[in-house]
């Protein structure tokens, strides 16, 4: 007995030492910690043991602190020691040169040698110390042939920390690596991308397709796995770009000290580039009279914006939208508003100004980056476009029934399960509450708004609060889009619902989320995720590159022996379900999608 109590003692005394290396493993797994992290950790761990010799048959008011001690010293050491943030970067033997207005530029060989990829290239100068918050100007030129084999920053946003790295490890959601994943940030982003066939001809000007990335105008890259250029480049019918513009604070600050070009700065980046791709696609074989914006969330809410401001035309001869609009009223963020009115824009630059101390503009120009974005987190709802009287000079909503819109083709559309992300958060699901909260909401259009999306029980409550969010912002908004284009304008509409599961068990909850077409437009299945995709799905993503494809070259993306897609203008009852199988269906939830249409006027 004396002899196995002398053993649970000496364990006894090993057992914090134990649960150190435990805590260290946990905190290095969440962290997604490299080999060097482990052995960082096991390190940490090992000189702990060395040193618990001395304390470890102490009194317990030394041992305690002690143990204390070295489980923060292991587990700081756990959390610092994740992986390092960096730019992405491509590998490959180079291209010949390319000839562009600032200076020649030479890609890298990918995908066995079937595409140029041309990363990084500037497209504006650093919008930093006395350019931070003015519009993009010229990129400077160089002396030097430019190595573009590295993406660059991505604008300034919220890096990969391991708050956000523990969340892909322990949440099971869709597009971990785009939605929390990311690279190094800095103000000097404006960059754009270029991916285009190998076997591309000296002669040859093929259409372009630029890309612009979503993330709510306060997040996203272009350099993002799920966006790359190459899948679709090799198929030799397209150059495909991605471009990075300002984001956030930096992107949408309308104060009044810069006049005339106040607010709206990553929208005119945009514009910027497009220029630049106006100047110099040609040298890369593409046709700069046959440009494809498209985008996906923000991204197509840029496209739609695109598509209305008047310092965009002739640059963008066609428009792809993938779940976001830009059709909406105008007023006060806060109140629920799409837009900020000028004025509303102004009195948020106030508020940026007096969190950092009344700073003034040329204060804040001084400050460092990270400051204004720590400062303007509390204000993140108005990092959003405004009605500046020039980028937009009114709504697009009325620009669009005015019929003064740039009148290009439009592709557009949305999925079936948009905001199936709400399932991540806490979300009331009481029938009585939800009852109450929406006849306070709606008044007179709560009975009907409760036979849309009745709430019975828990569950029902639950499915009727994203089924609501879903329709209200993403499938009415981009709907309206599409018709108020049809009907003011002359160019063909073509709008899709897509309706694809992907085959993941561990998000099919999720259904047809926000960002579920992406991959398969892009043709990039497997870039993000794990989904075991099968023959429907290869299926379909060769389906939707071709209609994608089709639509930047001619304004049309039939042909190819695919399921017919009508116009808007022909069926407008009717749009193409991309989903487990193609065909052109009746429009999705009529009544609700037109409850909504009359609620957003509002």
């Amino acid at each position: 007995m004396t002899t196995q109590r002398a053993a649970r003692r000496r364990a006894g005394r090993w057992a914090p030492l134990a649960l150190i290396v435990v805590l260290g493993g946990v905190l290095t797994w969440l962290n997604q910690g490299l080999w060097w992290a482990w052995l960082v950790v096991a390190v940490a761990a090992g000189a702990v043991g060395l040193a618990a010799r001395w304390w470890r048959g102490r009194r317990w008011f030394v041992q305690l602190p002690a143990w204390l001690l070295a489980a923060c010293l292991v587990g700081g050491l756990a959390v610092a020691a994740g992986p390092p943030v960096v730019t992405r970067t491509v590998d490959g033997a180079r291209t010949a040169a390319v000839p562009t207005e600032q200076g020649d530029v030479v890609g890298v060989r990918v995908r066995s040698d079937q595409v140029d990829v041309f990363a990084g290239i500037p497209y504006a100068a650093p919008p930093v110390d006395e350019l931070r918050w003015e519009p993009p100007q010229p990129a400077l030129p160089r002396a030097e042939t430019l190595i573009a084999d590295d993406f660059g920053p991505s604008a300034v946003q919220a890096e990969p920390s391991f708050v956000s790295r523990a969340t892909t490890r322990l949440l099971d959601a869709p597009l971990e690596d785009t939605l929390l994943g990311g690279y190094a940030t800095d103000e000097d982003a404006l960059r754009l991308n270029i991916w285009r066939s190998s076997s591309i001809q000296p002669e040859q000007r093929l259409p372009v397709l630029v890309f612009v990335h979503g993330g709510s105008f306060t997040g996203g890259s272009g350099a993002l796995p799920a966006y790359d250029g190459a899948a679709l480049a090799a198929r030799g019918d397209a150059v495909i770009v991605t471009i990075n513009y300002r984001l956030g604070v930096f992107g949408f600050l309308a104060d009044d000290e810069l006049g005339q070009a106040a607010g709206n700065q990553g929208l005119r980046d945009q514009i910027a580039a497009l220029e630049w791709l106006r100047d110099n696609i040609a040298g890369f074989g593409g046709d700069p009279a046959r440009v494809t914006v498209a985008g996906e969330s923000a991204g197509s809410g840029s496209a739609c914006i695109l598509g209305v401001s008047p310092l965009a035309e002739g640059l963008v001869h066609g428009l792809i939208g993938q779940s976001g609009s830009c059709l909406g009223t105008v007023g006060d963020r806060d109140d629920g508003d799409v837009y900020n009115t000028e004025e509303n824009a102004h009195d948020v630059a106030d508020s940026l100004s007096e969190a950092l101390g009344g700073a003034t503009l040329e204060e804040m120009r001084a400050m460092p980056a990270e400051r204004i974005r720590s400062a303007a987190a509390s204000l993140s709802t108005h990092w959003f476009p405004s009605i500046d009287g020039a980028v937009l000079p009114a709504s697009p909503t009325e620009i669009y029934a005015a019929g003064e819109q740039n009148d290009v083709p439009l592709l557009l559309g949305s999925n079936a399960d948009e905001a199936s992300l709400m399932l991540l958060s806490a979300m009331d699901s009481d029938p009585r509450a939800y009852e109450t909260e929406i006849r306070e909401a709606y008044g007179a259009e709560a009975d009907a708004y409760l036979q849309l999306y009745p709430g019975e029980d828990p569950h029902q409550v639950l499915d009727s609060r994203v089924r609501a969010v879903t329709d209200g912002s993403m499938i009415s908004p981009t709907h309206d889009w599409g018709t108020s284009a049809a009907a003011t304008g002359s160019e063909d509409v073509y709008t899709y619902f897509f309706t694809r599961v992907p085959p993941d068990p561990s998000i099919e909850r999720f259904g047809a989320y926000h960002g579920a077409e992406v991959m398969y437009a892009n043709g990039n299945l497997g870039a993000d995720g794990d989904a075991a995709y099968d023959a429907v799905d290869r299926r379909l993503e060769a389906e939707m590159t071709g209609y994608w494809l089709s639509f930047v070259a001619t304004g049309d993306p039939n042909g190819d022996e695919r399921p017919s897609w009508p116009t808007l203008q022909a069926s407008p009852e009717q749009v193409l379900e991309l989903g487990d199988t193609t065909a052109a269906v009746d429009r999705p939830r009529p009544q609700a999608v037109d409850f909504w249409s009359r609620e957003n006027q509002r």
